[in-house]
């Protein structure tokens, strides 16, 4: 199995993004406007709406805006394919220069699309629904009664051990399925699992070589404007300052969308160049996805 030459990658996701930057800006800024809009009217209609419910005790107005959540996210995952796929042809050099206005769905982005909906749909939703339960069970107990504490911990673990995994599957498939996508025509979920076997740590330091800066510098710039508790909310012990907190959220929603849209050209362009940077380096080395 091939390995990750990690520093020559992040020298060459640095290397893409720098020379074409003002390309990537072109491939995304519309579809980028259009998501950012439309998560500032959601996600702020979600915050205003569940502090309502810790204020008033009723969660009738939640089953609406939790749908519209979710609705949110389906597009926001279709919207991903939308901008990822030409930034990837342009770091693939299947695609020469960038364009004023770009918004198109074909082939690739189809199947990149599917490909992570179904990662969502198979990984996601079941860790994140065992999470919950676990989470209820120590909080609400059995009916009714408080768990021994040897049961807690356990539970604590297998949420720990639920997670771990989901980020070890999660990133061995989503690293190179955007090049996958872009560059193949098969299946894209298995060809991604084979090429990135043998390099989970390695991926891990790529993206923080790459990634990682930029979303220091964003955390750092929106703890400034905001204030510390934007990057660690305290919800405290009460449902009166947990519903303040989720106000805070909310009223500051504009700078944390604002951040999201100045940095997202640089942390798209880093992750689309290290995925074709890494699928490059690695497509010689698996031929085989059936093995």
């Amino acid at each position: 199995m091939k390995k990750l030459p990690v520093l020559e990658i992040i020298k060459a996701a640095y290397g893409f993004v720098f020379t074409h930057l003002g390309s990537i800006i072109g491939l995304i800024w519309l579809p980028m406007v259009l998501i950012t809009v439309a998560a500032f009217f959601v996600e702020q209609r979600y915050l205003d709406a569940a502090a309502n419910a810790l204020l008033t005790g009723s969660s009738a107005n939640l089953g609406s805006v939790t749908l519209g959540l979710i609705c949110f996210f389906i597009a926001w995952l279709l919207f991903n394919a939308i901008m990822y796929v030409p930034v990837v042809q342009l770091a693939l050099g299947k695609r020469k220069g960038g364009a004023l206005i770009h918004f198109a769905f074909g082939p690739a982005e189809w199947r990149m699309f599917r490909a992570i909906s179904s990662l969502v749909g198979f990984l996601l939703m079941p860790a994140l629904t065992i999470g919950l339960l676990v989470n209820s069970l120590l909080y609400f107990g059995l009916n009714g009664h408080a768990l021994p504490a040897p049961a807690v911990v356990g539970m604590e673990l297998l949420v720990l051990g639920a997670y771990l995994g989901l980020a070890f599957v999660g990133l061995r498939f989503l690293f190179l399925l955007p090049a996958v996508a872009v560059q193949d025509e098969g299946p894209v979920l298995p060809r991604a699992w084979k090429l990135s076997a043998g390099n989970f740590w390695r991926i891990v330091l790529i993206l923080l070589g790459t990634m990682g800066p930029v979303a220091i510098v964003a955390a750092l710039g929106q703890a400034l404007l905001e204030g510390p508790q934007a990057l660690m909310p305290t919800f405290g012990t009460s449902s009166g300052m947990a519903a303040a907190q989720l106000h805070i959220m909310s009223m500051n929603m504009p700078l944390t969308q604002g951040i999201g849209f100045l940095v997202a050209p640089l942390l798209l362009g880093l992750a689309a160049g290290a995925s074709a940077a890494s699928f490059t380096a690695l497509q010689a080395g698996v031929t085989d996805i059936s093995a």
